[in-house]
């Protein structure tokens, strides 16, 4: 058998001042007319927007602060027309993840102009095989200052909340994975601590997923970020949230990193289930995908014993019989739930039971399952549902 194995190319720039380092990374791909692409909170914070404008300097050619939670096809669309209206020429987003998304999206959607979210959304068909749309439009590049744990700034990927659908699409274009990533703990300590626990959850889940997922659980390359990220993420996570420790922060930083390294390919049942969970409640991603993360290791774990043991030994989970090795895994993850305050039940972030079968009639087709080990029912997922409520 030959494996094939494309290197993922960026740009990583980390540490006290990595901000200042912008003016330098624009000129290299011609961007002469910059728009900053963020949320309100984000926007009108000067500490950290300041410092952002001064390294742009006669770039700077506007600011989009519409990114909202989930990505709203409506804010997107609003940000394609500030792009208009100032003919820019290159995209930088400073926030998480959804001001990460939010800018890739401008970028394809200006390009795409005559199609619309699903026609360019990834999908799984009926016979469970992921489809992707092809998007060739040249892209405007994207720049990212990251202040989460989101690692939305490290993929070629993004999802879109078509709320009047009660669907969140995800679109896949290789050509608007950020050109570099610049974490600063400067920029990330004005961040709640609630967002660092949050978006941590969900970088952890990312590199959960793809050492069980059938997506690159077998690839030596992805196994090794994911195992880093999961390290990096479990030890450092305390202290980010906890004490705010800029080490800690930055660490965890290149935790959540490493583990957007395999997300296109890689995620699987927690994200597809969490994809539409909160398109339809106001749940943040990062705390769906943290209350889902041990129901998933739960569903698949008879399916890939092998990865499993990986897995185990990632957490620190002592490799023994099956049984007390999977509760040993969950229990890992509850107690760092426990100690950085995340939610870890549905019933605790105003899911609606009646909704679970909705729910699930749409998560059975998002793209992320054609990853799983095993085929996901429509009735698989309101039982994972049901115990995650």
């Amino acid at each position: 058998m030959i494996r094939d194995h494309r290197y993922e190319t960026a740009r990583f720039l980390w540490g006290d001042g990595a901000l200042g380092r912008l003016a330098e990374l624009l000129p290299d791909v011609g961007v002469e007319r910059a728009m900053i692409v963020c949320g309100e909170n984000v926007g009108a914070n000067e500490a950290l927007i300041g410092p952002i404008v001064d390294a742009l300097g006669d770039r700077h050619a506007g600011t989009y602060a519409g990114a909202r939670s989930d990505t709203p096809l409506q804010t997107v669309e609003a940000g394609v027309e500030a792009f208009d209206r100032h003919d820019i020429d290159g995209l930088v987003s400073v926030g998480g993840g959804s001001a990460s998304d939010t800018a890739k999206a401008i970028s394809v959607f200006s390009a795409e102009s005559e199609r619309t979210l699903h026609e360019m959304k990834t999908r799984t068909t009926a016979a469970g095989e992921s489809y992707i749309p092809d998007l060739p439009a040249e892209k405007t590049p994207v720049f990212a200052v990251s202040t989460t744990l989101s690692a939305a700034e490290v993929t070629d990927i993004f999802g879109v909340t078509d709320e009047g659908a009660g669907d969140k699409a995800v679109v896949l274009d290789e050509q608007i994975r950020p050109r570099a990533c610049i974490y600063d703990s400067a920029a990330t300590a004005t961040t709640p601590p609630a967002i660092i626990a949050s978006t941590g959850m969900n970088a952890l889940d990312h590199a959960v997923e793809i050492l069980y997922s059938d997506g690159h659980a077998e690839n030596p390359f992805y196994q090794a970020t994911a195992e880093k990220a999961i390290d990096l993420l479990v030890m450092n996570l305390p202290a980010a949230v906890n004490e705010r420790d800029p080490e800690a922060l930055v660490a965890a930083q290149l935790g959540a990193g490493l583990s957007g390294f395999g997300i296109v390919g890689g995620i699987s049942i927690n994200h597809g289930i969490n994809h539409a969970l909160c398109a339809r409640h106001p749940v943040s991603h990062g705390d769906g995908n943290s209350i889902l993360l041990p129901h998933g290791i739960r569903f698949t774990f008879d399916a890939v014993p092998e990865r499993m043991h990986r897995l185990a030994s990632a957490l620190g989970v002592e490799v023994t019989d099956p049984n007390t090795m999977l509760e040993g895994m969950c229990e890992t993850i509850r107690a760092l739930q426990e100690e950085i305050g995340v939610p870890w039940r549905l019933r605790d972030v105003g899911v609606d039971r009646d909704d679970f079968e909705a729910m699930a009639a749409v998560a059975a087709h998002d793209s992320a399952m054609a990853n799983s080990p095993k085929r996901v029912t429509e009735s698989d997922i309101v039982d994972l549902l049901e115990a995650a409520w």
